[in-house]
């Protein structure tokens, strides 16, 4: 079937895959040290830091057992290298971390592996005329903001239930 869950995973990129595991603060002096569950990433093989930055903006799917949980958008200088970072962020801190946590341990089970495929979104090139400067800029726009929004919406359409998203279309 031609769904948007499928089609992400045919044509995007494996970036590889992230798994709950408990992390322990203050291991090595004496303040107060706390322990949690957090999200850690595991690359692709094949895939390094510089590979995800050169990808650029990019929108990803999220997926356990095959099914999708999540679509969503990363970009900026250092794309899905920077939103891994974002992932490894005390739950505490993040809500949509909070959220993965509890629905994989609600949902599957604790072990259970989130994969991540990835969809480069070019930037769209535009010109600006500055009334300032009274120069024509020559700028690049982000677009995978846009896509993320469409392909939530026709993932929804086709009645996906996008368990880790902490916001709905």
């Amino acid at each position: 079937m031609n769904t948007v869950a499928s089609n992400i995973q045919k044509v995007g990129t494996y970036l590889g895959y992230f798994t709950i595991t408990e992390h322990t603060t203050n291991v090595n002096n004496n303040n107060p040290s706390r322990t949690y569950e957090k999200l850690i990433f595991t690359k692709a093989d094949g895939m390094e830091r510089r590979d995800y930055i050169a990808m650029g903006d990019i929108v990803y799917g999220m997926y356990v057992n095959g099914q999708l949980v999540k679509i969503g958008k990363a970009g900026s200088s250092f794309g899905w290298a920077g939103r891994i970072g974002t992932y490894g962020v005390d739950p505490a801190l993040e809500a949509t971390n909070r959220k993965i946590i509890a629905s994989l341990k609600e949902n599957f089970t604790y072990d259970a592996q989130i994969e991540v495929y990835g969809i480069q979104v070019p930037r769209v090139h535009s010109e600006y005329f500055c009334p300032v400067t009274r120069e024509t800029v020559s700028i690049e726009l982000p677009q995978n903001s846009e896509v993320e929004t469409h392909l939530t919406t026709q993932a929804e359409l086709e009645f996906e239930d996008l368990l880790f998203c902490t916001q709905k279309i």
